[in-house]
């Protein structure tokens, strides 16, 4: 990923800033010692299961659970400050732990917890994390921080691993920029670094050349069946997305295309989402976005108009996706959600600060390791402020004309994967 290291790269998000697109307010120290008082005694009991509840950063800075469906909420943090901060929350894949980066003042964390707040583990790390990401199988964790390589700045992925005595960071690879997807059994990693190498990483630091691609796209997608691998490559003529084997022997193309591309695979493993960016364009991703069904090559244009970010739904069958629209005035963004035939509007809003500086310009990335959508595929979370001016975390029903549901204040939201 490219973070913390490169200058603001994004035009786009630089309109939505300027407009004020980010409605979020700072709350003085008086107010957050309000906030963490009324945490502390609001706190229900721990929930019994992770089902169906909403990772929430809030606005002052703490973490904590709520139950989608009745509002309960349970406090993991309650003493964030500005000395104290907590960073990138993010679920285990079968939603029985948490974790998220920790700084403290000068030092950094990575910690982790059960979803009810017990067996909670730190681990002292020279840098903090930017990016985690839990492996498939839930038994260690990966995640991307700065790095210092021959006293040059870089990036380095690590690994935890963790025992009774908390755990152990090794450092598997450095380069920027960095992207990488989980292989299913947890053993391997597909990674993008320096915007040339694919590489197949081994749990030992042991590299796999696969490609030296020269595509322009950020990160690649190990598909769900395990044995195939979603990346672009380039040519003296062409870029293409295509589709790979283990050994990084081509299976099929699905597109070829112009400028810079951003893409995922549904989770059933049947159609591909991407978008094709102008290769002048500042902006990440932003484009008309396209699926094309990996079987029969078929492509569908879900919308002509540009695009910033998408997310398919548990099931395979919905994709959300985020449009550019003026909302109260202002330059935000608008969802919809396809169905594979038509796409429905859904809530206008200004997206959270958390959202629009850290997560949506990574949406790809962010896509393999935190989910928007409820485990049923009906309904999807987002944060930010209507065109009412109620701002917070809200949860959005994919019914035609339906409301956003207000769930609480903060700032970023992830719902448990079941």
């Amino acid at each position: 990923m490219i973070k913390r290291l490169l200058p603001p790269f994004m035009f786009t998000l630089f309109l939505l800033m300027a407009a004020g697109c980010s409605a979020d307010r700072l709350p003085s120290q008086a107010q957050r010692l309000v906030s963490q008082i009324r945490l502390a005694s609001e706190a229900s009991a721990p929930p019994a299961d992770p089902a169906n509840q909403l990772l929430v950063s809030g606005t002052d800075g703490n973490l904590f659970l709520v139950d989608a469906a009745t509002g309960a909420r349970f406090a993991l943090t309650t003493d964030a400050s500005p000395q104290r901060q907590y960073l990138q929350p993010v679920w285990s894949p079968d939603g029985a732990q948490i974790a998220w980066a920790r700084r403290e003042g000068r030092r950094s964390f990575l910690e982790t917890t059960r979803f009810d707040g017990a067996d909670r583990r730190e681990l002292d790390v020279p840098f903090l994390p930017f990016y985690l990401a839990w492996s498939p199988v839930g038994d260690r964790l990966a995640y991307l921080s700065n790095w210092l390589s021959l006293d040059q700045p870089s990036m380095a992925l690590r690994v935890v691993e963790f025992d009774d005595n908390g755990g152990s960071a090794r450092t598997l690879a450095e380069g920027q920029p960095f992207y990488f997807s989980w292989a299913p059994d947890g053993q391997r990693l597909l990674t993008h670094v320096g915007s040339e190498r694919v590489e197949l990483l081994s749990l030992d630091g042991v590299a796999e050349s696969l490609q030296i691609s020269g595509g322009q796209f950020p990160t690649p997608q190990w598909a769900a069946d395990g044995e195939r691998l979603l990346y672009a490559t380039a040519d003296a003529v062409r870029q293409r997305l295509i589709v790979a084997d283990l050994q990084g022997q081509e299976l099929t193309e699905l597109t070829d295309y112009p400028g810079r591309i951003s893409f995922s695979l549904s989770p059933d493993g049947a159609r591909v989402a991407y978008i094709v960016t102008e290769r002048m364009a500042r902006s990440s991703s932003l484009g008309p976005l396209y699926a094309v069904d990996v079987a029969t090559l078929q492509t569908r244009e879900v919308t002509s108009n540009p695009v910033l970010a998408f997310y398919w739904s548990p099931s395979g069958e919905r994709l959300a996706y985020l449009g550019l629209e003026f909302v109260a005035g202002q330059l935000g963004l608008r969802w919809y959600v396809w169905d594979g035939r038509t796409s429905t509007p859904l809530a206008g809003f200004l997206p959270s600060r958390a959202y629009l500086d850290n997560y949506l310009p990574f949406f790809d990335q962010y896509a393999q390791s935190y989910r928007v959508w409820s485990a049923d595929s009906h309904a999807f979370v987002f944060t930010g402020t209507l065109a009412d001016g109620r701002s917070g975390v809200w949860v959005q029903e994919v019914v035609e004309g339906s409301e956003p549901t207000f769930i609480g204040p903060g700032v970023f939201a992830a719902w448990s994967p079941r």
